[in-house]
């Protein structure tokens, strides 16, 4: 893949994190509590009216912008409780509420179902295996995931994708993103877009319609596995004599890895620190491994609560400590559309303090922060 450089106010989208302040949304997901998610899968119109009722008042008192992000949350209520009597299953209810939470535009205020919850805390996914993209309007393969148990022998990166389950892509794609509403970008929405088009039961099998780079069409048939989310952080010394070290999140406990991947690339005479399809993680571990990279302590921000005051236990977040640097040679940060959240974070942030260059796309466009997780009585 080729790179550009990016405009300096690509990675840093419309935050810029040393100067102002990063603001904790709201995330509806959960850990199931009560027998019903256990035992009901088909809710009856009083469960619905209930959970609905416990989600919207949830972003409405508890979203971090008072003005709810310019949405009138009101008229949203007015235009998706009617619907409530009228689905047909549980799924389409499901359905009903994420598009309605995606009318906030916040890739970071989402409605999670009960199995998607279930595997958010065990630290799972359900994936065939790849990551699909849009290249100059076109559906394409853009990775192949290493964790992937399907045989992926003959699909390449850059692949064309012409159908699922027979249905065309792109027809598929506008019905998809019309069903969720809308994100904090056109990056992230397409992102989640393709991630509903795979979407479903772990064991079901999807048909995908592919034409390789010579013309030629064929179609796969994959099994949506669930497989362990991982935190990694894979080094080497490049034929260039520089070093490079591939982080895949930013989740407990990846600074230690990563400390040790960095200590086996100390005398490199630059780094290259590859995040393009890291989606973020827990912003602890952004700053302690941004703080190896820093001579002293620097401010990366404050937390604050809707009212604009901040929780003096949340006041401010630092990286770096004076002695605490343990890599002080030129530094390149590679992004994509793919880099998210606390991705972004690391990066903008270092860029912002002159101490690395990034090189790539712009990034998702999807940093902020998670205070709390909210469990409703069905296990979202």
């Amino acid at each position: 893949m080729s790179f550009m450089k990016p405009n300096r106010s690509n990675l840093i989208a419309h935050l810029k994190i040393i100067r102002l302040s990063l603001i904790f949304a709201l995330l509806l997901a959960m850990v199931p509590n009560t027998g019903l998610a256990r035992s009901q899968e088909v809710l009856t119109v009083e469960d619905r009216s209930e959970i609905f009722e416990k989600v919207w008042n949830l972003i409405n008192e508890r979203y971090y912008d008072p003005k709810m992000n310019g949405v009138d949350w009101q008229r949203v209520r007015a235009n998706y409780e009617p619907r409530i009597a009228d689905l047909n299953s549980s799924e389409e209810f499901y359905d009903l509420l994420k598009k309605m939470v995606g009318e906030m535009n916040d890739a970071h205020t989402r409605f999670l179902t009960p199995r998607e919850a279930r595997e958010r805390r065990d630290r799972q996914n359900t994936t065939v295996g790849l990551l699909l993209s849009r290249v100059e309007g076109k559906t394409v393969v853009e990775l192949v995931l290493p964790e992937a148990k399907n045989d992926l022998a003959k699909v390449k990166p850059g692949m064309l994708v012409r159908t699922l389950d027979g249905v065309d892509v792109e027809k598929r794609f506008i019905e998809a993103q019309k069903e969720l509403g809308g994100s904090s970008s056109e990056r992230s929405l397409e992102i989640m877009t393709y991630s509903r088009m795979l979407r479903g039961e772990p064991g079901t099998k999807v048909t995908i319609g592919l034409t390789d780079a010579k013309g030629k069409k064929f179609d796969v048939t994959l099994t949506r596995e669930i497989v362990p989310e991982t935190s990694e952080a894979v080094g080497r010394v490049l034929p260039s004599g520089l070093g490079y070290i591939s982080i895949s999140s930013f989740k407990s406990p990846i600074s230690d890895k990563f400390k040790r991947t960095l200590s086996e690339l100390e005398s490199t005479p630059a780094l290259i620190i590859d995040l393009r399809y890291n989606g973020g993680g827990s912003i602890s571990e952004v700053l302690e491994m941004a703080g190896v990279f820093l001579d002293r302590t620097y401010n990366f921000g404050k937390f604050l609560k809707r009212t604009g005051n901040s929780k003096q236990s949340l006041k401010k977040f630092t990286a770096g400590e004076k002695g605490g640097q343990l890599y002080s040679k030129p530094l390149i940060i590679l992004t994509s559309k793919f880099s998210a959240s606390g991705s972004e974070l690391f990066a903008s942030s270092l860029q912002e303090l002159g101490r690395a260059k990034i090189v790539g796309e712009q990034s998702c466009g999807c940093l902020l922060g998670i205070s709390r997780r909210h469990s409703l009585k069905d296990g979202s």
